[in-house]
């Protein structure tokens, strides 16, 4: 199985806390806005896990913010459609007031192990 089928496979059974989601939906708008530093691969990875978060059957996910992110992917999955660039850039500076550096770093850190195990 390949790294991105594996996380978006394990993102969907993994019993993940409030923050985690937060941060999983955080990650999406910086990668969606382009202010991420990780690389392609990563994008990618980290949108797998995403993905997986977001097809369970009952999506933890704020469905209002879901909602755009998926508009804002619907032509490339890494790449914020034009028209709701601004509007994934204020939900991302928004929803960064409350986060704190190490729940950002242990949650890469935990799909990071996953994927390497």
């Amino acid at each position: 199985m390949d790294d991105l089928s594996t996380a978006y496979e394990w993102a969907k059974t993994y019993n993940f806390s409030e923050e985690e989601i937060q941060y999983a939906t955080i990650l999406a708008l910086k990668i969606l806005d382009d202010e991420c530093k990780m690389d392609y691969d990563n994008y990618n990875l980290f949108m797998s896990v995403y993905d997986g978060i977001n097809d369970k059957a009952n999506s933890p996910f704020n469905l209002s913010v879901h909602s755009i992110i998926d508009l804002a992917r619907a032509k490339d999955p890494i790449k914020a459609d034009p028209i709701y660039k601004e509007m994934i850039g204020e939900l991302r500076v928004t929803m960064m007031k409350d986060m704190q550096k190490p729940i950002m770093k242990a949650y890469k850190n935990l799909v990071w192990d996953v994927v390497s195990s």
